[in-house]
This record gives C-alpha cells, structure tokens and sequence, in this order.
C-alpha cells in the first residue's frame, strides 16, 4: 500500500503543477508578443546613445569619389553580375565605381530582391549605389569587418530576381 499511495501523491502533484506551467507558458508568450508588437516600445529613446550614434546616419554625408564594389549575381540568370559590374565601372558621374575583382555568383540564386551590403557606418556608399540601380533604403544592410581588420570593397550588391533583366545593365558608351 505504500507505493500505490506514493504514486496517487505524485499523481495529485502533477495535476497541481500542470495547470501553473500552462498558464505561465501562455502569460509569457502573450508579454512576448505585447513587447515584439508594440511599436510605441521600440523608440530610439530606449536604446542607448552609443548605438543609435553607430545606426543613424545623415543625409548630409557625402558618397566618396570612389566607390569599390562586387557584384554578385543571386539571381541565376547568365551574366547578369557582369554587365552590372561593366555598367558600374563605365557610368559617368560624380563618383567612380571600382570592382578590385571578378563579378560572383552568390552561394544561393533565388534572392527575390537584391540587397546593398554596407561595409561601412556612414551608408553614403550604399546609398550612391541603391540610387544608380533604382533600390531603397530599405535594401541596405550593415555588415561590418572585424575589428582591427578592413573590407576589400565598400559595398557588396547582390542582385536579385527584381533586377534580373540584364537590358537593365547596359554599360555607358560615349
């Protein structure tokens, strides 16, 4: 009889616990989606000055004179990453576009739209290049070198199946 009443008393517990756990589950995931959701929480005021100081950039900063780039193709069309490349190098304008290497071709081909790889804070390279090929802001991402170490070019372009018509891409002629 000892161990039959040991297992009821288990049982009682257990019926006890689950209840508590479930409702904790559900209160946690319920703060979770309030704090996600809730776009009056995630103001710039509630991030420190330090990193807000990193992200924000100016308009009133200048492109460089010139801008290295690659151009990788995540689209999957042929050549597609090369005639962007050659339309970069050989547009006129305030800024000159230099690729140190090769067009690629990205790890993936199926990027629906192309992305701007920033390789520094002030986006005024990214920016220049998102305006030459016709991108928002939005497309432009941040991924910084390693401390104590620089990036091989400025600005990474992938370009993705909303610029896969290479028509698009037709170098400058004089």
């Amino acid at each position: 009889m000892g161990k039959a009443s040991t297992r009821r008393k288990r049982k009682k517990k257990s019926r006890k616990i689950l209840p508590v756990v479930l409702i904790s589950l559900a209160a946690g995931c319920l703060i979770t989606l309030a704090v996600v959701y809730s776009p009056s929480w995630f103001q710039t005021e509630h991030i420190p000055s330090s990193v807000v100081s990193v992200f924000q950039f100016s308009d009133s900063t200048p492109p460089p004179d010139t801008i290295r780039i690659e151009v990788w193709n995540g689209a999957g069309i042929s050549d597609l990453a090369g005639g962007a490349q050659s339309f970069f190098e050989t547009r006129g304008g305030d800024v000159t576009f230099y690729a140190p290497g090769p067009p690629l071709n990205a790890e993936e081909m199926d990027y629906s739209v192309s992305v701007i790889i920033s390789h520094d804070t002030s986006f005024a390279a990214a920016r220049e290049v998102a305006d030459v090929i016709g991108i928002g802001d939005s497309s432009i991402v941040m991924m910084l070198p390693p401390p104590g170490q620089t990036a091989h070019v400025d600005v990474t372009v992938i370009l993705g199946r909303d610029r896969d018509d290479p028509s698009f891409f037709i170098p400058y002629r004089d």
